[in-house]
């Protein structure tokens, strides 16, 4: 029987294991630390560093996993609620960076299909935003939407088709940390050292506010990282209060003179709600990759190639407005993990069937159309799509960087650097910090260990309502 092979499997040294033994534990000093793994930290890194920072981020889930591979990966332009800059975020900041990083994006075919209302307020807010479109009758919609009831119990047919594009996330992400892989470190923050300002920087709220002087992080390694940053920014999503209460419920915060809820209370433009995503796939010509909204309904379907199998299977991802709810902060995840209600995923894949029926009748028929259902958590600021980026109030070098859309991440992003660059100098990019490199990456929800795809008949087994059978079972 051979002896048992040494568990080096971490990727850890000799010399790391001995250090972390003595607890001789390496200090990484860096003007800007971002705090999140997302799109919005890792964009929020990459132009610190090209600004000259010595930056470095800390995610304590695998890069890309919460919001930004839960999220659809619709650019979202602002078609529902047109804002001039919205639209510029889109065509001059994501699509140019998305072609120089060579990120595949798909723009296809894509409609706004709507009644009178809000038809009409919405071309007008397209004109004054200077939104491109093109206004067609209703036999220009694509065949898989002129079906079912789109248009019913409404007044007004308008079909205009627009200018949508999606993101190839997992591009995205790879993208954005490919060359900042020695500056990130995946781990826990265990503990966070403050002290009083030094009187030549004042706080959010006033001289005399506590200055985070120390983050304590257990990375995935299992080995520990001190970080003493001169500015935090906190890009953690729906993870948001939770990392700020564990600052402030800290001994050395209060030790250090600090108020919890002046802090807290300049969360409170802070929202989050809890959506349901319906997703479908298939071959294309089943299920064609035609991307639609549809305001009056509340409902948008996002069209994805190259997810599954080849470029001719096709995702889509439904979200209905009606099915989201607002979440008390204390109930957010890190992870951004929904609650997913059978009742609300019944209703919701019978309003699609209602809507597009030719998706019901053609798995029906036994095309390879398959279905899942998840629940993601959403950022937003009040009720809208509105990104936030401010200094914390109560704390003098924290803020936070909240795009709450992926538009919004270009002017969370502008916004951050901003704060940072009034109170901190740039001294100039490290090419790493101890313990940094090789990051892990998430998968997307569709794609994750547990996602159980489901064909037309396990479909209506799970959810006996979906296919508004008669001996449906009640609940």
């Amino acid at each position: 029987m051979g002896a048992d092979e040494p568990e080096f499997d971490r990727g850890v040294t000799l010399w790391e294991q001995a250090r972390e033994y003595l607890e001789w534990y390496p200090t990484a000093d860096v003007d800007a630390l971002v705090v999140g793994g997302g799109v919005q930290g890792l964009v929020l890194l990459d132009e610190l560093v090209d600004r000259g920072y010595a930056a470095a981020l800390v995610s304590n889930t695998p890069l890309g996993a919460g919001q930004t591979f839960d999220w659809p990966g619709v650019l979202a332009k602002g078609y529902l609620n047109p804002d001039r800059a919205r639209r510029e975020a889109v065509d001059e900041r994501w699509l140019p960076f998305a072609e120089d990083a060579r990120v595949p994006v798909e723009g296809g075919e894509w409609y706004v299909a709507s009644t009178d209302y809000p038809y009409r307020h919405l071309v007008d807010g397209w004109d004054e935003a200077g939104y491109e479109y093109d206004e067609r009758g209703v036999e220009g919609l694509h065949e898989v939407y002129r079906e079912g009831t789109v248009f019913a119990k409404g007044s007004g047919e308008h079909v205009a088709a627009i200018d949508e594009y999606v993101v190839d996330r997992e591009a995205l992400v790879r993208a954005l940390a490919a060359d900042h892989a020695e500056r990130i470190v995946v781990g826990d923050i265990t503990d966070a050292a403050f002290a009083g300002t030094g009187g030549d920087r004042d706080g959010a709220d006033g001289a005399g506010a506590p200055a985070l002087d120390r983050l304590t992080v257990e990375t995935h390694r299992d080995l520990t990282l001190q970080v003493e940053p001169d500015y935090v920014v906190a890009a953690t999503g729906t993870g948001t209060h939770r990392f700020v209460d564990s600052l402030v419920g800290s001994e050395s915060f209060r030790e250090a003179g600090g108020d919890a809820g002046a802090v807290r209370g300049s969360l409170d433009p802070v929202t989050y709600r809890n959506q349901l995503v319906l997703a479908v796939r298939g071959p294309a010509e089943d299920l064609p990759a035609v991307g639609a909204h549809l305001p009056h309904k509340g409902m948008s379907v996002v069209p994805r190639r190259h997810r599954y199998r080849d470029e001719n299977y096709v995702t889509w991802y439904v979200t209905n407005d009606s099915a989201a709810e607002e979440v008390d902060p204390d109930e957010t995840t890190d992870e951004a993990m929904g609650t997913l209600d059978p009742e609300k995923v019944e209703v919701g894949y019978n309003k699609l069937f209602e809507l597009v029926p030719a998706v019901k009748n053609r798995a029906a028929e036994d095309a390879d159309l398959e279905f899942y259902a998840y629940a993601t958590l959403q950022q937003r600021t009040g009720d809208g799509a509105v990104p936030h980026a401010e200094p914390l109030a109560g704390i003098d070098n924290v803020g936070v960087a909240l795009p709450s859309c992926a538009a919004g991440v270009w002017r969370a992003t502008d916004d951050a650097v901003e704060f940072v660059a009034d109170a901190v100098d740039p001294s100039g990019p490290v090419d790493g910090v101890p313990t940094g490199g090789d990051p892990p990456y998430g998968q997307l929800a569709d794609d994750r260990p547990g996602a159980r795809w489901l064909d037309w008949t396990a479909l209506g087994v799970r959810y006996p309502r979906v296919q508004n059978r008669p001996d449906a079972v009640e609940r």
